[in-house]
């Protein structure tokens, strides 16, 4: 194996950054399925590993924009980030009850 070739299976396909979540999500399901019906050589089980340790990190980065996005949604009058569920709890209404 060269030493190239880790490094080049190291970066997300470029098709997986402008795949959805929840395109994401079901990739990595398809690979945890190949991994667990355990059918594959050791070496291809390897580069499956890899192949969805990288979508998992591209799915959190994803999370972590949307995280992002709602906090910046979110925030106080004064500019600051309110701390509070995401999902008021029942019979909140989740207006700070006005």
């Amino acid at each position: 194996m060269s030493p190239a070739s880790p490094r080049k299976s190291a970066a997300a396909p470029p098709e997986a950054a402008s795949e959805p979540y929840d395109v994401l999500v079901g990739r990595l399901e398809k690979v945890v399925g190949e991994l667990e019906a355990g059918n594959l050589t050791l070496e291809a089980s390897i580069e499956k590993f890899g192949e969805g340790i990288r979508i998992v990190r591209e799915a959190q980065r994803k999370l972590e924009e949307a995280e992002r996005r709602v906090e910046a949604l979110v925030r106080s009058a004064d500019g600051e980030p309110e701390a509070g569920p995401l999902d008021p709890e029942p019979g909140q209404g989740g207006e700070g009850g006005r």
